[in-house]
């Protein structure tokens, strides 16, 4: 299947899912630290990452929750940090159903699908190990930088060294505490951005206020991987999920969860800490 791109000659998204789904990000982020990937894990790594980025020390996970392939497609115009870091390396990939974010947060850390961690909810606790398990096996350090109320601090800050959790619940606080562990240099650190979600299910993902969303998240990201660039971390970034709109009461709002290619197909970009610099423009 091709995902048509409204100007192929210089559209930085890619137009052809690739093979892998979520259960490949836990195998990919231990492969590029250089352990072995959860014992849980049933995919492997994504080759296309792992080669170039080899493998390094330090690394950041930043997660734009709900911006999938259909929404980047439509805000593009707004968002040229992650177009810029997406232009070399990046894929599409597939959320795993259902397609809402404990579940496929579960899977990024674990390598399971949903059947085998039985995670539906951001309340329950993962008991399967996780990339963060077989990090502190071999003495390595991790952190987040979630919001409280999200699935990132509730679900899986648990299970991590240094929980870094934004009690305002809001991106920029998030964005905060995501620099300062890229100051401390802990090996691996994992954002959740969730304007983007935010925004969908209110107003609709093809709104104007998503469309700001989308653009405050970029200079999120922008923010954490020029950080990243001067404290040698590699990056990958990528979705969860993604969001199609639905008419509820006569007004259009957002949703997710189903099998539907806007929900399913999300982006994967990553980008080694000396590469960085020389995509985001001053």
């Amino acid at each position: 299947m091709t995902l048509e791109s409204e100007d192929p000659s210089t559209d930085p998204i890619p137009s052809t899912p690739s093979p892998y789904d979520m259960r490949s990000i836990a195998p990919t982020v231990c492969g590029v630290l250089g352990v072995r990937p959860p014992s849980s894990a049933e995919a492997e790594a994504i080759a296309e990452a792992v080669r170039p980025l080899g493998v390094v020390e330090h690394l950041a996970v930043v997660v734009l929750d709900a911006f999938g392939i259909s929404t980047w497609r439509r805000v593009k115009a707004v968002t040229p940090t992650f177009n810029a870091l997406a232009e070399r390396h990046s894929l599409i990939i597939r959320a795993v159903y259902p397609t809402i974010t404990p579940v496929n947060f579960a899977t990024m850390v674990t390598g399971a699908g949903p059947e085998r961690h039985g995670i539906r909810e951001r309340t329950q606790r993962i008991r399967l190990e996780t990339v963060f398990d077989v990090l502190r096996e071999g003495e390595m350090t991790s952190a987040t930088a979630a919001r409280a109320l999200s699935s990132l601090g509730m679900l899986i800050s648990p299970h991590v060294d240094q929980p870094g959790i934004a009690a305002s619940n809001r991106d920029e606080e998030v964005c905060r505490i995501a620099l300062e562990a890229l100051e401390r240099g802990v090996n691996l650190l994992w954002v959740q951005l969730l304007d983007v979600d935010e925004a969908g299910h209110r107003y609709g993902p093809l709104s104007r206020e998503g469309r700001e969303a989308a653009a405050r998240c970029d200079r999120h990201l922008r923010a954490i991987a020029e950080a990243a660039e001067r404290r040698g971390f590699s990056l990958i970034a990528l979705a969860d999920h993604g969001q199609h709109g639905e008419v509820v009461d006569g007004v259009v709002k957002g949703t997710h969860g189903s099998r539907r290619e806007e929900d399913l197909y999300v982006p994967l970009l990553w980008r080694g800490h000396r590469e960085i610099g020389g995509v985001l423009k001053p």
